[in-house]
């Protein structure tokens, strides 16, 4: 089986404002992320109560080239933006890109 690629955006530290935050990342910033070229899948992973990382956001690629392709697209550029409008969220957003191989169906 061909590996997967996905990037995961893990967000260190918890929103000011959790409601904010949350309907803002799921009605408005997902959308935008939706419309990236080669996107296959979207998951979100949500912390417990005084957790070190509040969610992770995996988003999945057939290939890296199709990871790299979206990265340079214009609807990417859209998402980027959108995040400087974020609710206030105290703590730093890091990004990793991983290779993912099943091991299990």
């Amino acid at each position: 089986m061909t590996p997967s690629v996905k990037l995961s955006v893990m967000y260190l530290g918890q929103p000011a404002d959790p409601a904010a935050f949350d309907a803002y990342y799921w009605e408005t910033h997902l959308p935008t992320v939706r419309r990236w070229p080669g996107i296959r899948r979207i998951t979100v992973a949500r912390g417990g109560p005084g957790d070190e990382y509040y969610q992770i956001a995996d988003l999945w690629f057939d290939s890296r080239a199709d990871l790299d392709a979206a990265l340079a697209s214009p609807e990417r550029k859209v998402s980027a933006d959108d995040v400087k409008r974020f609710p206030e969220f105290r703590g730093q957003i890091k990004r990793q890109i991983f290779e993912v191989r099943s091991y299990w169906p």
